[in-house]
């Protein structure tokens, strides 16, 4: 007779028991939920990508809502910012960012990390480009990143020295960096990707997603060092753009204003003196003077 199948649970359950730095409780609780963690963010990330694609195919968000069970408002409030690439991540990282990737598993090695933090993804991106750049104007330097990051977090003992998977955080940074691509770029220099089907990803795109997130281990690191994040915010603006463009609104359009003179007699307020203003018009003491005779006079007896 063959062997039971191993159940996804059981599975799990394994992977648990592997990742544990010892058999103590505490580790395989500590290790549970770091693989509950992981499985949530893969969980949010394949429905991310799923509604992007019905999005696509022409689906309405009442539809979506109807199926995921929340309302169509919902939905779009859930959704509609992460849906803007429907295409993985690996897709889309240029030659620069990919440069910067090999460092920042450079790094991690070398920390004898378990993982690819965002902490090393800061230190990979000073390797080539314009993050590299930005970050060196703002006195950040791979050895700054280390020692601050030695000293803000407790390094897992026994971590993986060779080739060490991206955390959650990580790969989570990588997803904003294709969503700030996918928006599209401002430096007329560096080329608009927002037409193309599989904009580039390049390390600027990465530096704003790590500087942004004001929870993420890259941002403890730079707050902790004193950076100026208004400063990398204010250099990534000269090269890409943060926010969507959109239309202007039509309640934010301002009321024309009223012309210079009286509204009714269009004598300027030399001839007449004082105008009453109100929105879009302007009424001179003469004309208020006529306008009350003129309702004293059609007034019923």
């Amino acid at each position: 007779m063959g062997m039971a199948p191993v159940s996804a649970f059981e599975h799990l359950l394994d992977q648990v028991r592997q990742r544990a730095a010892t058999p103590a409780a505490a580790d395989r609780l500590d290790a549970a939920v770091h693989l509950s963690a992981q499985h949530a963010a893969t969980a949010d990330r394949l429905l991310d990508h799923v509604v992007a694609e019905a999005r696509a195919a022409g689906m309405s968000w009442t539809d979506i809502g109807a199926r995921l069970g929340v309302s169509k408002q919902a939905a779009r409030q859930r959704f509609a910012d992460r849906a803007i690439p429907a295409l993985p991540f690996a897709a889309r990282p240029g030659p620069r960012l990919s440069a910067c990737l090999r460092q920042s598993e450079v790094a991690a090695t070398a920390a004898g990390a378990a993982e690819i933090g965002t902490d090393h993804l800061l230190a990979g991106l000073l390797a080539e480009g314009v993050a590299a750049a930005i970050l060196e104007r703002v006195g950040v330097t791979a050895e700054a990143i280390r020692s601050t990051a030695d000293r803000l977090f407790d390094r897992p003992a026994g971590g993986v020295v060779d080739a060490p998977p991206m955390s959650v955080e990580a790969v989570c940074a990588l997803d904003g960096a294709a969503h700030f691509a996918a928006v599209g770029d401002a430096g007329s220099d560096a080329g608009n990707d927002a037409g193309n089907a599989e904009p580039e990803v390049r390390p600027e795109h990465l530096l704003a997603a790590l500087a942004l997130d004001p929870g993420s281990r890259a941002r403890r690191v730079l707050n902790s060092l004193g950076t100026d994040i208004a400063a990398i915010k204010g250099e990534l603006q000269c090269h890409i753009a943060l926010q969507p463009r959109r239309p202007a609104r039509w309640w934010k359009r301002r009321t024309p204003a009223p012309p210079a003179g009286c509204s009714f007699c269009g004598r300027t307020p030399t001839a007449t003196g004082r105008l009453v203003n109100s929105p879009g018009a302007r009424i001179c003491g003469g004309c208020v003077e006529l306008a009350q005779e003129i309702l004293r006079t059609k007034a019923p007896a």
